[in-house]
């Protein structure tokens, strides 16, 4: 049994000075007498010798307390500075070398404070070391807080040093790092949360976020709140912390589902009430017993896992599937090394676990970055997805485009024709109507012997005039009034100069109309045509005059024909002829279809006609 001691006391001394080479003059001090203050005690208890490390709770259970350790050594003066390393001491501690203060930390009997998390270095004064030294340290303890005293190294400030450093990196700094990528991990799933609200993200950001609670105790010595209250968050951020990512990791195989997840749901409920009835109840092994059941739970979630990550081809799952057995074996070795052989001293000798690192922390790390790499698969997947449904929908946008412009192209040849037809039937109505009309008569007028041969040329006249308008209308105007009215004038010039009419013509710059058609312009030639062959025909008029200019601020276009014949009475102009009254019951149907007011009014000494064109929509054009 001596010679396994003495094998794990050099394991010890390896572990304590990872990183640096020990010099022969450096000392570890693991040997010391302790004078113990229980709490609820009458007396102390004097120790005469005790091995390093001292684990409080191991040894005292869940009683406070304090003790004092004394160590006395020899040594001869030395020429380099010396210093002191403690891997871990406290809660709170006072330290003195011959007498002298050397490090302080914390007032006894404070619940919020608890230095015993980080590695400690003290530089020892020059000239304190004597031949013969005593050196004091006094720690305060909080049960349940880890608190003791490891085993001291003592020697050359700069191989004390660069041992400290090497434990600080590996216990603090790396506790940050762990607490950074975790942070960071977890701040980027709950974005995706908020943005997406799938529960993985959520399930996978609150335990990223507990579990940097969890790690940050490491470097935090001064709690927010008192022992046991830190104790009891510090160990639910741990457990749900735990609880969770596992959910999550089911969560991406497709198994959150059936008894794990009812077990998880339970267990996750519980780890808060369980916590609060151990401090209360005084019963610390329900966190333990607790422990118990949310590890049992876990294995099963990591088995399921692991078997499905095996089967999966994707890649994902795989990395998943791996990262859960890494902090697997991990957690298994701290459970061993941290709680089980500590606490049951099922392996005599075996002591250095009072200063060892957790590897669940590190372990967690891999685990939160094989977590990450799900997301960012997912995320990939998804973009992919989008780009694939992006490029279908530029295919089938392209397809309806094309489909469009076919449609469009036959609706166009569509317009086309129905616009040729609909000027087809037009022509064929005027011809009609028109222009047959004005042969029917000039057919009655030849087959009656009666008539003058003057008639019959007059009829002719106007005939072929109609037939000239006719073309005439044919060529879009665009709106353009003054143009249309100078097409009329020089078809109808001729005639009137015939049959001995003077034309004064007052024409003013006169706006377009935007939105005028073939149709409109054919009607408003057929009224001023109606009005002139009137005023030829039955009007005897030696005179005549058109003036068309803008009117009402622009708003309106008047055309206004005057002569100097005999007149008719326009509402008893059937009676004087079929061919006039229906002449004029014409005009009044055009004007209306124009949407223009039309006036006729005729007195013994002429006729005037006035026509006034709505111009809303007209454009200036000069």
């Amino acid at each position: 049994m001596k010679s396994v001691r003495m094998i794990h006391q050099a394991w010890f001394c390896a572990l304590l000075f990872l990183g640096s080479s020990i010099a022969l003059a450096s000392t570890a001090l693991d040997h010391a007498s302790v004078k113990l203050k229980l709490a609820g005690a009458a007396t102390p208890i004097h120790v005469a010798a005790v091995a390093l490390p001292y684990h409080w709770d191991r040894l005292h259970g869940e009683v406070d307390g304090q003790a004092h350790f004394s160590f006395a050594f020899s040594s001869s003066k030395p020429t380099a500075p010396q210093a002191i390393f403690i891997p871990r001491i406290g809660n709170t501690f006072n330290i003195t070398l011959n007498g002298v203060v050397i490090g302080k930390m914390g007032e006894a009997g404070n619940k919020f404070e608890d230095f015993s998390k980080q590695p400690h270095f003290f530089a020892i004064p020059s000239g304190l070391l004597q031949e013969h030294n005593k050196l004091d340290v006094t720690i305060d303890v909080q049960a349940g807080r880890k608190g003791g005293l490891s085993a001291i190294m003592l020697g050359d400030s700069d191989e004390v040093n660069a041992a400290y450093l090497s434990r600080y990196r590996w216990q603090v700094t790396g506790a940050l790092v762990v607490a950074v990528v975790s942070a960071v991990l977890g701040w980027m799933a709950l974005i995706l949360w908020i943005r997406q609200r799938e529960r993985m993200y959520l399930f996978y950001a609150l335990s990223e976020l507990l579990w940097v609670v969890h790690v940050s105790d490491t470097f935090i010595d001064y709690s927010p709140l008192p022992w046991p209250w830190w104790g009891v968050l510090y160990f639910t951020a741990y457990a749900v912390s735990a609880v969770l990512a596992f959910k999550f990791a089911l969560l991406v195989m497709g198994l959150h589902k059936g008894v794990l997840k009812v077990a998880s749901d339970w267990n996750l409920l519980l780890i808060t009430p369980v916590a609060l009835i151990g401090l209360f109840a005084g019963l610390p092994w329900l966190e333990q017993v607790l422990k118990i059941v949310t590890d049992t739970i876990c294995l099963g979630i990591i088995v399921t896992v692991v078997r499905q990550g095996i089967r999966s081809q994707d890649l994902g799952q795989r990395v998943l599937a791996l990262g859960m057995l890494v902090i697997f074996f991990a957690g298994i070795r701290d459970d061993v090394v941290l709680v089980l052989l500590p606490y049951t001293g099922l392996l005599p000798g075996y002591e250095n676990y009072f200063e060892m690192v957790p590897w669940t922390r590190y372990a967690w790390c891999i685990f939160g970055i094989s977590m990450a790499w799900i997301i960012a698969e997912r995320l990939r997947k998804s973009a992919q997805d989008i780009e694939g449904m992006n490029q279908m929908l530029l295919e089938r946008l392209a397809e309806r485009e094309a489909e469009l412009n076919m449609v469009f192209e036959l609706q166009k040849k569509s317009g086309w024709q129905q616009a040729t037809m609909e000027e087809r039937q037009r022509l064929t109505r005027d011809m009609h109507d028109g222009l047959g009309s004005q042969l029917l008569a000039a057919l009655h007028l030849a087959q009656d012997p009666g008539v003058t041969r003057d008639a019959l040329a007059q009829q002719l006249r106007e005939t072929m005039d109609h037939l000239k308008l006719t073309v005439d209308a044919m060529q879009d105007t665009e709106g353009d009034v003054a143009s249309l009215l100078g097409a009329l004038r020089y078809r109808l010039g001729p005639r009137l100069a015939a049959a001995g009419v003077q034309l004064a013509w007052s024409v003013e710059t006169l706006p377009s109309i935007t939105g005028w058609t073939l149709h409109q312009s054919r009607d408003l030639q057929m009224i001023l045509f109606e009005a002139f062959s009137n005023l030829i025909a039955h009007a005897n008029a030696t005179q005549a005059v058109l003036h068309a200019l803008p009117h009402a601020g622009g708003r309106h276009i008047l055309i206004m024909l005057k002569d100097n014949g005999h007149g008719f009475d326009a509402l008893t102009a059937g009676a004087a002829g079929v061919r006039r009254g229906r002449g004029t019951s014409n005009m009044h149907t055009r004007a209306a279809r124009i949407n223009a007011q039309l006036q006729i009014e005729s007195t013994s000494k002429g006729t005037v006609t006035t026509l006034t064109l709505p111009l809303d929509e007209a454009v200036a054009s000069h």
